[in-house]
């Protein structure tokens, strides 16, 4: 069996230590070992800690927008479409890989002086609700959705709920707690067809 390249490993490894236990928890140290190499072999892919924690975020982000866009081509109608993203997180839920949400988590735990990280979380959580305010657009344009809907304001309303929804499920470690997430765009998702 091929070794994946020391790159790879790095970011696999950072990706699932950050999630699992917090980006303030891990140290570099751990993060090396973990991946079978030393610590000069991290520095000749990542200059710091901040820019290896940036690269997680990133990928990161790029798998969940890629997850949601596919949710969405499957299921035109935004409630079909928030039940869809429910039975996913539901899921990994289930199977014990749900910590959260990582740009939130990586958010209330890095410094002040962390501005790279910061500056992509922002960018993250914009692309989000773009990501979902076009879809919100579609659905109005497809008919699935009220033409008099602010897209913009709904698809934030949608993403702060989201957040909203998975920090009470951390809090709470209740899995139910990730239905409101339905129940609550119910509530938001005006005349809804």
């Amino acid at each position: 069996m091929k070794k994946e390249p020391t790159r790879v490993r790095l970011l696999q490894v950072s990706r699932n230590l950050f999630l699992k236990q917090g980006y303030s928890e891990t140290g570099l140290n751990q993060i090396v070992e973990e991946a079978k190499t030393v610590k000069a072999s991290l520095y000749q892919h990542f200059s710091s800690k901040e820019m290896l924690g940036k690269e997680v975020l990133r990928i990161y982000s790029e798998e969940n927008l890629t997850l949601l866009k596919s949710l969405m081509k499957r299921n035109p109608k935004p409630l079909d479409f928030i039940k869809a993203w429910v039975r996913i997180l539901s899921r990994e839920a289930r199977e014990s890989q749900l910590y959260g949400c990582g740009m939130a988590n990586f958010r209330a735990q890095i410094a002040a002086n962390e501005l790279e990280i910061r500056k992509e979380i922002e960018e993250i959580a914009n692309r989000t609700i773009d990501c979902l305010a076009e879809y919100l657009e579609d659905s109005v344009g497809n008919v699935h959705l009220n033409s008099k809907v602010d897209c913009r304001l709904l698809a934030k309303q949608l993403f702060f709920v989201y957040e909203g929804v998975l920090q009470g499920y951390r809090l709470l470690d209740d899995k139910r707690s990730l239905d409101e997430l339905y129940r609550i765009a119910e509530c938001l998702i005006p005349n809804s067809k």
